[in-house]
């Protein structure tokens, strides 16, 4: 009886633990596309010092160091996220696409986003590489977000 009631206990704590590991799994998704909509609205605001908070490599996107800062009213709902996981390069590359909130057109966007120093950031200058085909076929897609 005592032996039953030891592995009940046991398969008890590793379900637990599985689904705690998922739950913090699914939290990371979403912190990604956290952090690619705030490059997103950094970048349409003209942000150029937030843009520079969330770059891996400070100073390697110069493109709105002396435009004037606006307000682009891009929305987080207003994104769709598909974020794929490079688990060899610890790399999440997160395909982006929206209306264009200031202009007519619809944005399809690459990220990637590596840790530096313990935090998740924006490299601006590997992003232009990404293939967004070659993406969905190499990977495994974690999450998808807004993609109803």
């Amino acid at each position: 009886m005592m032996k039953k009631l030891l592995i009940s206990f046991i398969a008890l704590v590793a379900f637990l633990a599985g689904c705690n590991q998922s739950v913090s799994q699914e939290d990371s998704h979403g912190d990604i596309a956290k952090l690619a909509y705030e490059w997103e609205v950094a970048y349409f605001d003209n942000d150029y010092k937030r843009e520079q908070e969330l770059l891996y490599e400070e100073g390697s996107f110069e493109v709105h160091k002396t435009r004037e800062k606006k307000n682009s009213g891009l929305k987080y709902e207003d994104i769709r996220y598909e974020i794929y996981y490079d688990k060899e390069s610890d790399f999440y590359y997160v395909l982006v696409d929206f209306k264009n909130p200031v202009g007519e057109n619809s944005v399809e966007e690459e990220l990637l986003i590596r840790k530096k120093d313990d935090e998740w950031k924006v490299d601006t200058s590997k992003s232009l590489d990404i293939d967004r085909d070659e993406v969905k076929k190499e990977f495994e897609r974690k999450a998808c977000i807004h993609c109803e």
